[in-house]
């Protein structure tokens, strides 16, 4: 077990082995409620029903709710991370991040990124979730990095701060599709999306 600011949770990078493939079945309906009921209004009777488990099962697999739920975004963000990482992994760098910004801001695929704003929304009143989103978000932002760095490296991108580059692109993917969830019906998703692709296509001084 870890502690974090006082309250104890499950280290949700070396989850429990109870439950072998049934668990990531459960997980996997963890994420649906969650999605549709929001990170507040998730309860362990709303994922034993959808899931067909008992309440205990639930408890005896993840312990707490908050543990539960914690897991579960971890779990979707790592799924998440493997498909950004199979993308385009041997493309030239400016190439590659094309490709992840375009799966970033594609909005047949916002059930990650609604999970993704639930756990912002109550990691902003939480210490303890609060450092759990930063690890998610360095999770996320990993491919991007790797795109970054080694085109860098390569002298495709004249850039300063990889870091700081990496917070910067990440930043847009993630502000942009909070109106995709939303809905806004101003959203202009081709025209942001290829805004996006010329705005960094000069910061990072790609000709």
């Amino acid at each position: 077990m870890t502690v974090q600011y006082g309250r104890e949770y499950s280290n949700p990078m070396s989850p429990r082995r109870a439950g072998g493939d049934k668990r990531a079945e459960v997980l996997n309906h963890v994420v649906e409620v969650l999605t549709e009921r929001g990170y507040d209004r998730t309860r362990f009777t709303d994922v034993a029903k959808v899931a067909g488990v008992a309440v205990s099962t639930l408890q005896f697999y993840f312990g707490s709710r908050d543990d539960m739920l914690v897991e579960a975004l971890h779990f979707s963000c790592a799924r998440e991370v493997e498909r950004l990482a199979a993308i385009e992994p041997d493309a030239p760098p400016w190439e590659r991040l094309v490709a992840l910004v375009e799966h970033s801001l594609d909005p047949r695929d916002e059930g990650f990124w609604r999970v993704l704003h639930e756990f912002w929304y109550a990691s902003m009143h939480d210490e303890e979730l609060r450092a759990h989103s930063e690890k998610l978000q360095r999770d996320w932002s990993r491919p991007f990095a790797d795109a970054i760095t080694r085109g860098a490296e390569t002298g495709d991108f004249k850039i300063g701060d990889v870091g700081n580059m990496v917070t910067l692109v990440v930043g847009i993917t993630d502000g942009l599709m909070l109106p995709q969830v939303l809905k806004h019906k101003y959203y202009d998703v081709d025209g942001l999306r290829k805004l996006t692709l010329d705005v960094l296509a000069k910061a990072l001084g790609v000709r």
